[in-house]
């Protein structure tokens, strides 16, 4: 009678252990979620979310609906209503963005909890937390995290759908793919691959199907006076080309690496070299028992190869946030397939693999911890630090400016700004017989010696940004004496 007494008391001694380590868990990664997109999000604006507020807030319905571009259209309706009650708040704004963001990543980590188990849920939200793609762009007044979040809920909706056969979640999977699509066109290509997935399963075809032609309808609408715009768009030289033999390791190597590599800015140019971490995702990726069931392996696949088909057909260029909703199945497969490989080092199966779960998520959460202070402290882009430098004096003294756009500082100072050619720098600022402010962003351009920027009286202003050059400098130059 003595063996089931120890057993009994060490069972229920285990337990709370396991619980406060899912708690504990839970609790670390939603605070660091937490503060990674809520702190300082009151940084200037960046060169896009300049784009976004000076040509589609600020031109209204118009702009938005019938004018010549085509900017994150929903983003851009959400930010042009707030903009009447708040003004044009960096951190209202981007809270657009954040808020979605966070929503859809709770809702996918408590459906994993529930459905595949709490380390399923954790590991999906230390991905969704530690990526720097996603650090970097969901805290942006853009529309990735309103696309995040649509994804989230077209994902777990689809699942759910073709599991339990009720057609409401085929209304919410349907209106998450209109928001998604009114966000980011390209959304359209996934939601409808997934459709045809989910409308596979006899339970829900014709909800599906209904569902689908009338989603397509609403999105069509939408960009009734953008259609050339939405094709254009994707040739705009930003990013690289899918090409053969590459297509095989696009949905790899331009949708996951990037997101779990950097933040946003480069595109991954494929080749040999990342064959490696292709394949260590693949070994990953392919534990997780959702893609061991026919349903649910093409709910979380079809979207992500139909995108990739279809930008290599329409030779499109390809930079990963325009994909980024798309880490939404590819974090589901991998978090999945993750904690498939951990649970069964108890059993002590797959310990290489396991092991390189490990070293992975010990490799991004360094990464993270490196990143992450410098993306939540700093602006992307100091300009309206730059402008209130120049403020401090009037508004009379001449700025010159040698910087990629100009006009982002232009639209916090308000008055216009010289931007001679790099040949003629150095007479525009030396050369003059009045005091100047001389604004210097190294980014994309080549250095120019200024000489007189160590005259007497010279001040100068450095200040610090996570991208685009790292810094942004402003010089204050007196007239030579």
């Amino acid at each position: 009678m003595s063996a089931p007494a120890v057993t009994n008391r060490s069972t229920t001694a285990e337990l709370p252990v396991r619980k406060g380590l899912v708690v504990g868990s839970y609790v670390a990664l939603g605070v660091l979620l937490a503060w990674s997109r809520f702190a300082w999000l009151g940084h200037s604006f960046w060169t896009d979310e300049i784009i976004m507020v000076r040509g589609y807030v600020r031109g209204g319905l118009d702009s938005i609906f019938t004018g010549s571009g085509l900017n994150h259209q929903l983003m851009a309706l959400l930010a042009w209503a707030m903009s009447s009650v708040t003004g044009e708040s960096e951190v209202v704004f981007r809270l657009l963005s954040v808020v979605p963001f966070i929503a859809g990543v709770v809702l996918v980590t408590a459906w994993l909890h529930r459905r595949h188990g709490a380390l399923s849920g954790v590991l999906f939200l230390f991905l969704a937390t530690v990526s720097p793609l996603l650090l970097d762009i969901t805290r942006q007044a853009r529309g990735y995290g309103l696309a995040f979040m649509a994804m989230c809920v077209v994902i777990v909706a689809a699942l759910e759908a073709v599991r339990t056969g009720r057609t409401w979640l085929v209304v919410a999977m349907c209106a998450a793919g209109v928001i998604g699509s009114w966000t980011l066109p390209q959304f359209a290509i996934a939601f409808g691959a997934t459709c045809v997935a989910v409308a596979l399963d006899r339970s829900v075809r014709r909800a599906t199907v209904v569902g689908l032609v009338a989603s397509m309808a609403l999105i069509y609408t939408w960009y009734a006076f953008h259609t050339g715009a939405v094709g254009s768009a994707s040739q705009i030289e930003d990013g690289v080309r899918i090409g053969l033999p590459w297509i095989v390791t696009a949905p790899i190597d331009q949708i996951l690496l990037p997101a779990l590599i950097w933040i946003d800015g480069t595109a991954l140019v494929a080749g040999l070299v990342w064959l490696p971490l292709v394949c260590a995702v693949i070994v990953v990726a392919a534990a997780s028992p959702l893609l061991r069931v026919r349903s649910s392996a093409l709910v979380l696949g079809s979207g992500v190869v139909a995108s990739i088909l279809v930008l290599w057909v329409t030779d499109a260029y390809v930079i990963p946030r325009y994909l980024s909703f798309l880490l939404v199945p590819w974090f589901v497969m991998v978090a999945t397939g993750a904690a498939a490989l951990l649970s069964g080092v108890v059993q002590r199966r797959a310990p290489v693999r396991a092991l390189l779960c490990l070293i992975v998520l010990a490799v991004l959460a360094a990464r993270f911890a490196v990143l992450a202070p410098d993306v939540v402290a700093l602006p992307r882009e100091a300009n309206r630090d730059a402008a209130r430098v120049i403020e401090e004096r009037g508004t009379t003294t001449p700025v010159i400016t040698y910087m990629r756009n100009p006009a982002n500082l232009v639209f916090y100072l308000e008055r216009p700004v010289d931007e001679p050619e790099p040949e003629a720098l150095e007479a525009s600022v030396c050369d003059r017989d009045v005091a100047v402010y001389y604004v210097f962003q190294p980014f994309a351009l080549d250095l120019v010696d200024i000489s007189c920027l160590d005259r007497p009286g010279v001040e100068h202003r450095r200040f610090a940004q996570y991208a685009r050059g790292d810094e942004m400098n402003v010089w204050f130059v007196p007239p030579e004496r």
